[in-house]
Protein backbone atom coordinates (compact mmCIF):
# COMPACT_ATOMS: atom_id res chain seq x y z
CA UNK A 1 0.00 0.00 0.00
CA UNK A 2 3.07 2.34 0.61
CA UNK A 3 4.85 1.84 -2.33
CA UNK A 4 1.42 2.60 -4.36
CA UNK A 5 0.87 5.56 -2.83
CA UNK A 6 4.46 6.22 -3.52
CA UNK A 7 4.08 5.92 -7.41
CA UNK A 8 0.69 7.91 -7.05
CA UNK A 9 2.72 11.21 -5.90
CA UNK A 10 5.69 10.19 -8.16
CA UNK A 11 3.23 10.38 -10.81
CA UNK A 12 0.68 13.33 -9.86
CA UNK A 13 4.02 15.31 -9.30
CA UNK A 14 5.28 13.96 -12.99
CA UNK A 15 2.13 14.73 -14.12
CA UNK A 16 2.26 18.92 -13.30
CA UNK A 17 5.22 19.06 -15.24
CA UNK A 18 3.74 17.48 -18.07
CA UNK A 19 0.49 19.30 -17.34
CA UNK A 20 1.99 23.16 -17.45
CA UNK A 21 3.92 22.67 -20.89
CA UNK A 22 0.10 21.24 -22.21
CA UNK A 23 -1.44 24.18 -21.30
CA UNK A 24 0.94 26.20 -22.99
CA UNK A 25 0.04 24.19 -26.38
CA UNK A 26 -3.66 24.67 -25.96
CA UNK A 27 -3.78 28.08 -25.01
CA UNK A 28 -1.50 28.91 -28.01
CA UNK A 29 -3.66 26.41 -30.48
CA UNK A 30 -6.71 27.72 -28.89
CA UNK A 31 -6.63 31.13 -30.40
CA UNK A 32 -4.29 30.41 -33.61
CA UNK A 33 -5.47 26.61 -34.72
CA UNK A 34 -1.63 26.38 -35.20
CA UNK A 35 0.86 24.33 -33.03
CA UNK A 36 3.64 26.15 -30.98
CA UNK A 37 6.45 23.57 -30.89
CA UNK A 38 8.97 25.52 -29.10
CA UNK A 39 6.31 25.53 -25.41
CA UNK A 40 8.89 23.25 -23.90
CA UNK A 41 11.84 25.05 -24.78
CA UNK A 42 10.70 28.02 -23.74
CA UNK A 43 9.49 26.47 -20.41
CA UNK A 44 13.66 25.44 -20.19
CA UNK A 45 14.41 28.67 -20.74
CA UNK A 46 12.40 29.99 -18.40
CA UNK A 47 14.55 27.85 -15.73
CA UNK A 48 17.81 29.08 -17.28
CA UNK A 49 16.77 32.44 -16.62
CA UNK A 50 16.00 31.58 -12.74
CA UNK A 51 19.65 29.82 -12.83
CA UNK A 52 21.36 32.57 -14.18
CA UNK A 53 19.33 35.20 -12.19
CA UNK A 54 20.06 34.11 -9.14
CA UNK A 55 23.89 33.34 -9.71
CA UNK A 56 23.83 37.32 -10.40
CA UNK A 57 21.42 38.55 -7.27
CA UNK A 58 23.24 35.68 -5.16
CA UNK A 59 26.84 37.51 -6.22
CA UNK A 60 25.10 41.23 -5.66
CA UNK A 61 24.50 39.76 -2.21
CA UNK A 62 20.64 39.98 -2.48
CA UNK A 63 20.28 37.10 -0.41
CA UNK A 64 22.19 38.15 2.31
CA UNK A 65 20.49 41.79 2.15
CA UNK A 66 16.75 40.57 1.49
CA UNK A 67 14.34 37.74 2.91
CA UNK A 68 14.85 35.17 0.80
CA UNK A 69 11.18 34.43 -0.07
CA UNK A 70 11.12 38.33 -1.75
CA UNK A 71 14.53 37.15 -3.77
CA UNK A 72 12.74 33.99 -4.96
CA UNK A 73 9.81 36.43 -6.48
CA UNK A 74 12.36 38.31 -7.95
CA UNK A 75 13.80 35.36 -9.19
CA UNK A 76 10.02 34.55 -10.84
CA UNK A 77 9.55 37.56 -12.15
CA UNK A 78 12.72 38.33 -14.09
CA UNK A 79 11.85 34.42 -15.76
CA UNK A 80 8.38 35.40 -16.44
CA UNK A 81 9.32 38.91 -18.19
CA UNK A 82 11.72 37.21 -20.10
CA UNK A 83 9.49 34.18 -20.76
CA UNK A 84 6.93 36.87 -21.49
CA UNK A 85 8.91 38.49 -24.43
CA UNK A 86 10.49 35.68 -25.61
CA UNK A 87 6.48 34.83 -26.67
CA UNK A 88 5.85 37.50 -28.42
CA UNK A 89 9.20 37.49 -30.15
CA UNK A 90 7.86 33.60 -31.50
CA UNK A 91 5.00 35.43 -32.55
CA UNK A 92 6.29 37.90 -33.95
CA UNK A 93 8.85 35.72 -35.99
CA UNK A 94 7.80 32.63 -35.97
CA UNK A 95 4.07 32.87 -36.60
CA UNK A 96 2.79 36.05 -37.91
CA UNK A 97 4.34 36.17 -41.23
CA UNK A 98 2.81 32.90 -41.84
CA UNK A 99 -0.83 33.73 -41.64
CA UNK A 100 -1.62 33.39 -44.40
CA UNK A 101 0.43 30.13 -45.23
CA UNK A 102 -0.53 26.61 -44.94
CA UNK A 103 -0.80 25.42 -40.86
CA UNK A 104 2.47 23.35 -41.64
CA UNK A 105 4.35 26.44 -42.22
CA UNK A 106 4.17 27.75 -38.70
CA UNK A 107 4.86 24.32 -36.83
CA UNK A 108 8.00 24.15 -38.87
CA UNK A 109 8.98 27.69 -37.91
CA UNK A 110 8.73 27.17 -34.41
CA UNK A 111 10.16 23.40 -34.33
CA UNK A 112 12.90 25.60 -36.09
CA UNK A 113 13.07 28.40 -33.18
CA UNK A 114 12.75 25.84 -30.47
CA UNK A 115 16.17 24.29 -31.85
CA UNK A 116 17.46 28.18 -31.63
CA UNK A 117 16.27 28.71 -28.79
CA UNK A 118 17.63 25.12 -27.20
CA UNK A 119 20.88 25.79 -29.06
CA UNK A 120 21.56 29.49 -27.84
CA UNK A 121 21.39 28.04 -23.94
CA UNK A 122 24.30 25.62 -24.73
CA UNK A 123 26.70 28.06 -26.71
CA UNK A 124 26.24 31.24 -24.34
CA UNK A 125 24.77 30.17 -21.20
CA UNK A 126 28.39 30.37 -19.12
CA UNK A 127 29.53 33.42 -21.38
CA UNK A 128 26.97 35.18 -19.55
CA UNK A 129 26.81 33.48 -15.98
CA UNK A 130 30.00 32.68 -15.50
CA UNK A 131 32.23 35.98 -15.11
CA UNK A 132 29.46 37.23 -12.59
CA UNK A 133 30.90 34.23 -10.51
CA UNK A 134 31.90 30.67 -10.31
CA UNK A 135 30.24 29.82 -7.53
CA UNK A 136 27.68 31.64 -5.36
CA UNK A 137 25.56 30.91 -1.97
CA UNK A 138 22.66 31.58 -0.97
CA UNK A 139 23.35 30.29 2.34
CA UNK A 140 26.09 28.31 2.75
CA UNK A 141 25.73 25.79 -0.27
CA UNK A 142 27.71 26.90 -3.20
CA UNK A 143 26.22 26.43 -6.52
CA UNK A 144 28.66 25.74 -9.42
CA UNK A 145 27.35 26.82 -12.98
CA UNK A 146 29.00 24.45 -15.33
CA UNK A 147 29.48 25.09 -19.42
CA UNK A 148 25.87 25.56 -20.96
CA UNK A 149 25.99 22.46 -22.44
CA UNK A 150 26.61 20.49 -19.29
CA UNK A 151 23.66 20.09 -16.50
CA UNK A 152 23.07 22.71 -14.35
CA UNK A 153 22.26 21.91 -10.73
CA UNK A 154 18.84 23.86 -10.23
CA UNK A 155 18.91 26.37 -6.70
CA UNK A 156 16.91 25.08 -4.48
CA UNK A 157 14.40 27.93 -4.01
CA UNK A 158 11.22 25.82 -3.26
CA UNK A 159 11.19 24.83 0.58
CA UNK A 160 15.44 24.69 0.87
CA UNK A 161 15.70 23.51 4.29
CA UNK A 162 13.06 21.42 4.33
CA UNK A 163 12.26 17.43 3.44
CA UNK A 164 11.92 15.83 -0.33
CA UNK A 165 8.25 15.40 0.94
CA UNK A 166 7.78 18.33 1.84
CA UNK A 167 9.20 20.25 -1.55
CA UNK A 168 6.62 17.73 -3.28
CA UNK A 169 3.84 18.94 -1.84
CA UNK A 170 4.58 22.95 -2.18
CA UNK A 171 4.95 22.00 -6.04
CA UNK A 172 1.43 20.06 -5.91
CA UNK A 173 0.07 22.56 -3.96
CA UNK A 174 1.67 25.63 -6.44
CA UNK A 175 0.28 23.55 -9.88
CA UNK A 176 -3.50 23.40 -8.39
CA UNK A 177 -3.07 27.13 -7.85
CA UNK A 178 -2.11 28.01 -10.76
CA UNK A 179 -4.46 25.95 -12.84
CA UNK A 180 -7.21 27.69 -10.21
CA UNK A 181 -5.80 30.82 -11.34
CA UNK A 182 -6.17 29.88 -15.43
CA UNK A 183 -9.44 28.74 -14.57
CA UNK A 184 -10.48 31.72 -13.02
CA UNK A 185 -9.11 34.12 -15.38
CA UNK A 186 -10.32 32.08 -18.45
CA UNK A 187 -14.05 32.40 -17.04
CA UNK A 188 -14.27 35.64 -14.84
CA UNK A 189 -12.43 38.10 -16.81
CA UNK A 190 -13.17 39.93 -20.19
CA UNK A 191 -9.85 38.50 -21.66
CA UNK A 192 -10.06 35.34 -20.70
CA UNK A 193 -14.09 34.69 -22.19
CA UNK A 194 -12.61 36.99 -25.63
CA UNK A 195 -9.88 34.25 -25.63
CA UNK A 196 -12.56 31.45 -25.12
CA UNK A 197 -14.68 33.35 -27.97
CA UNK A 198 -11.96 33.57 -30.45
CA UNK A 199 -10.86 29.80 -29.92
CA UNK A 200 -14.56 28.52 -31.08
CA UNK A 201 -14.71 31.09 -33.82
CA UNK A 202 -12.06 33.86 -34.93
CA UNK A 203 -14.17 35.70 -37.91
CA UNK A 204 -17.29 36.40 -35.22
CA UNK A 205 -15.38 37.19 -32.80
CA UNK A 206 -13.93 40.16 -34.69
CA UNK A 207 -17.60 40.75 -36.31
CA UNK A 208 -18.94 41.65 -31.84
CA UNK A 209 -15.66 43.47 -31.37
CA UNK A 210 -12.98 41.85 -30.00
CA UNK A 211 -9.79 42.52 -30.75
CA UNK A 212 -8.61 39.61 -31.91
CA UNK A 213 -4.70 40.40 -32.60
CA UNK A 214 -4.84 42.47 -30.01
CA UNK A 215 -5.97 39.34 -27.50
CA UNK A 216 -3.67 37.20 -29.24
CA UNK A 217 -0.29 39.17 -28.11
CA UNK A 218 -1.78 38.62 -24.50
CA UNK A 219 -2.57 35.20 -24.67
CA UNK A 220 1.54 34.60 -25.76
CA UNK A 221 1.96 36.68 -22.71
CA UNK A 222 0.02 34.86 -20.37
CA UNK A 223 1.54 31.59 -21.88
CA UNK A 224 5.15 32.46 -22.07
CA UNK A 225 4.40 33.29 -18.35
CA UNK A 226 2.62 29.99 -17.71
CA UNK A 227 6.28 27.84 -18.99
CA UNK A 228 8.04 30.09 -17.41
CA UNK A 229 6.50 28.64 -13.90
CA UNK A 230 6.50 25.57 -15.85
CA UNK A 231 10.37 25.52 -16.10
CA UNK A 232 10.91 26.66 -12.32
CA UNK A 233 8.70 23.64 -11.56
CA UNK A 234 10.52 21.39 -13.64
CA UNK A 235 13.55 22.42 -12.69
CA UNK A 236 12.63 22.11 -8.88
CA UNK A 237 10.87 18.73 -9.30
CA UNK A 238 14.31 17.25 -11.45
CA UNK A 239 16.85 19.28 -9.52
CA UNK A 240 19.26 19.41 -12.69
CA UNK A 241 18.10 21.35 -15.81
CA UNK A 242 19.72 20.52 -19.34
CA UNK A 243 20.11 23.38 -22.34
CA UNK A 244 18.53 20.24 -24.54
CA UNK A 245 15.43 19.00 -22.19
CA UNK A 246 12.85 21.44 -23.62
CA UNK A 247 12.64 19.19 -26.52
CA UNK A 248 11.73 15.96 -24.71
CA UNK A 249 9.23 18.32 -22.41
CA UNK A 250 7.54 19.59 -25.79
CA UNK A 251 6.95 16.28 -27.15
CA UNK A 252 5.69 15.12 -23.83
CA UNK A 253 3.61 18.35 -23.21
CA UNK A 254 1.83 18.09 -27.03
CA UNK A 255 1.52 14.54 -26.69
CA UNK A 256 -0.74 15.37 -22.95
CA UNK A 257 -2.36 18.17 -25.05
CA UNK A 258 -3.50 16.17 -27.73
CA UNK A 259 -4.60 13.07 -25.28
CA UNK A 260 -6.75 15.61 -23.55
CA UNK A 261 -8.45 17.39 -26.80
CA UNK A 262 -5.83 20.13 -28.06
CA UNK A 263 -8.22 23.04 -27.60
CA UNK A 264 -9.47 22.00 -23.89
CA UNK A 265 -7.53 23.50 -21.00
CA UNK A 266 -8.93 20.73 -19.23
CA UNK A 267 -7.78 18.55 -21.59
CA UNK A 268 -4.42 19.09 -20.97
CA UNK A 269 -4.89 18.51 -17.58
CA UNK A 270 -6.72 14.96 -17.89
CA UNK A 271 -3.77 14.20 -20.50
CA UNK A 272 -0.83 15.19 -18.63
CA UNK A 273 -1.89 13.21 -15.46
CA UNK A 274 -2.75 10.15 -17.63
CA UNK A 275 0.75 10.31 -19.51
CA UNK A 276 2.22 10.76 -15.84
CA UNK A 277 0.22 7.57 -14.63
CA UNK A 278 1.12 5.54 -17.66
CA UNK A 279 5.08 5.99 -17.25
CA UNK A 280 5.01 5.85 -13.52
CA UNK A 281 3.69 2.83 -13.30
CA UNK A 282 4.70 1.02 -16.44
CA UNK A 283 8.24 2.24 -14.50
CA UNK A 284 7.11 0.77 -10.97
CA UNK A 285 5.57 -2.34 -12.28
CA UNK A 286 7.16 -4.16 -15.18
CA UNK A 287 10.40 -5.53 -14.61
CA UNK A 288 13.19 -3.56 -16.45
CA UNK A 289 9.71 -0.57 -16.80
CA UNK A 290 12.21 2.19 -17.10
CA UNK A 291 13.20 1.62 -20.58
CA UNK A 292 9.57 1.22 -21.79
CA UNK A 293 7.77 3.63 -20.08
CA UNK A 294 7.87 6.25 -22.87
CA UNK A 295 7.19 3.99 -25.51
CA UNK A 296 4.59 2.97 -24.08
CA UNK A 297 3.40 6.46 -23.37
CA UNK A 298 3.55 7.17 -26.93
CA UNK A 299 1.88 3.75 -27.89
CA UNK A 300 -0.78 5.12 -25.83
CA UNK A 301 -0.58 8.52 -27.92
CA UNK A 302 -1.20 6.57 -31.11
CA UNK A 303 -3.87 4.77 -30.00
CA UNK A 304 -6.14 8.05 -29.14
CA UNK A 305 -5.22 9.76 -32.42
CA UNK A 306 -6.36 6.56 -34.02
CA UNK A 307 -9.42 6.14 -32.25
CA UNK A 308 -10.18 9.16 -30.40
CA UNK A 309 -8.51 12.04 -32.27
CA UNK A 310 -10.39 14.85 -30.93
CA UNK A 311 -9.02 13.75 -27.13
CA UNK A 312 -11.05 12.60 -24.03
CA UNK A 313 -12.37 16.03 -23.69
CA UNK A 314 -12.37 17.19 -26.98
CA UNK A 315 -15.21 17.86 -28.99
CA UNK A 316 -15.54 16.70 -32.60
CA UNK A 317 -15.40 19.24 -35.38
CA UNK A 318 -17.60 18.71 -38.75
CA UNK A 319 -16.49 20.95 -41.56
CA UNK A 320 -18.99 21.27 -44.61
CA UNK A 321 -17.75 21.51 -48.28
Amino acid sequence: MEQLLGQIINAILLGCTYTLVAIGFSLFFGVLDAVVFCCGDIAIFGAFSILGSYTILASAGLFHALPFNVVVLMLLLISAILCACLGLLTYRISIKPFENAPLLMPLLSTIALGVVIKECLGLLFQRIVNPMAQAVSSGGDALLVQGGRNPQAMPMLIAPDGTISERNIIIIVVTLVLLLGLFLFLNKTKIGLSMQAISQNKEVSRMIGINVNRIILLTFIIGGVLLSLAGFLVGSYNTIIRFDNGSMYGIKGFSAAVVGGLKSIYGAVVGGMLLAFVEVFVSGYIPNGTSYSSIIAFVVVVLFIVFKPEGIIGEKTVEKV
